[in-house]
């Protein structure tokens, strides 16, 4: 059956396992697992309007942007309503602007606006988020920090805080190298702005704990306050981590926050928070980061993968499901 299919390929889009998982007696990447099941649908979904746009999702995932583009094109020529031409027109226009192709974002951009303005200036809202984001070069150094005057003064009267972003543990419930250092990092930053919350992030759990319990635990270890530091324990991915800690900086009227992160995460972190923040119609706070010098990202300002990833985030920021096959439907 056509939902047994659906079924597999969401359950490969969801895999830890991305480069070895079984199909047919071969080992394949994860997603090209969910093409696979995807196209054995496609037959007896003929008039599935999602099950497309998600192949075509796939494909951006891959980095084949070019034929992502040509099969944006056919859902538009099938959309059946004003909503479906809407979130194809989107589609276009982000990754149009992805290849910089800016005379198809306009034209793009002009045929949302006749069918949905106020849908066309939140999507030109978030090309100048991706904008703004994408030339920011990666801060690494807290020297940027102790010299901006508006952060300074939200940490004096208690309106800035710090969001150390999680990572998985181990298997056994101990924190991975890379969690240590951006609470190293964190933690550095911290005592320099000693006014600051502390918001540690991630709800996996292992072995019964999960990382937003080791972060905070080891920060206390560390000589940080229990009383600076809030737990957000129920995010599962980024787009959580973002959504949930957003829900705790406006419970806490927070006006400035700086995301601590992996060098190739801080960026697509960042717009995560601005495009789910730039939806919700808040006061908005003001986003900045701080990167651990991993060694990880070669270049100033995101390229290459890195770059393509945060118009992937971006979009399901937006609110537009990577996997769009009802009723199986995630972001």
């Amino acid at each position: 059956m056509a939902i047994t299919n659906l079924q597999q390929a969401l359950d490969a889009y969801n895999s830890s396992n991305r480069s070895q998982y079984p199909l047919n007696g071969n080992l394949v990447t994860n997603l090209e697992a969910v093409e696979y099941y995807l196209a054995q649908a496609a037959p007896k979904l003929p008039d599935h309007f999602g099950l497309p746009i998600t192949l075509a999702n796939m494909q951006t995932f891959r980095g084949e942007i070019t034929p992502a583009l040509h099969c944006y094109r056919r859902c538009l020529m099938s959309a059946g309503s004003a909503p479906e031409r809407c979130q194809v027109l989107t589609y276009l226009v982000v990754w149009s602007h992805h290849e910089g192709d800016s005379l198809q974002v306009q034209l793009y951009l002009e045929q949302l606006r006749l069918i949905n303005d106020v849908i066309a200036a939140n999507v030109k809202a978030l090309l100048a988020i991706l904008d703004n984001i994408l030339s920011t070069p990666t801060i690494n150094t807290l020297s940027n920090f102790t010299h901006s005057r508006a952060l300074i003064d939200d940490h004096i009267s208690n309106k800035h805080a710090i969001i150390a972003l999680g990572y998985v543990l181990n298997d056994d419930g101990s924190m991975a190298p890379q969690l240590i250092q951006r609470l190293e990092l964190t933690l550095r930053l911290a005592k320099q702005l000693s006014e600051s919350l502390i918001i540690v992030t991630g709800g996996l759990a292992k072995r019964g704990k999960t990382e937003s319990q080791q972060m905070k635990h080891w920060l206390i270890q560390h000589g940080i306050s229990s009383n600076r530091i809030i737990e957000e324990n129920k995010a599962t991915n980024t787009i959580d981590n973002a959504r949930l800690s957003l829900d705790l900086l406006k419970q806490l009227h927070i006006r400035s926050a700086t995301l601590v992160s992996a060098s190739i995460h801080v960026h697509r972190s960042q717009l995560l928070f601005e495009t789910l923040q730039c939806a919700s119609n808040l006061s908005p706070i003001s986003f900045s980061h701080l990167a651990v010098k991993d060694g990880i990202s070669e270049t100033r300002t995101p390229t290459g993968r890195v770059r393509r990833n945060c118009y992937i985030d971006a979009l399901r920021g937006f609110g537009l499901p990577a996997f769009n096959c009802k009723p199986l439907v995630q972001i």
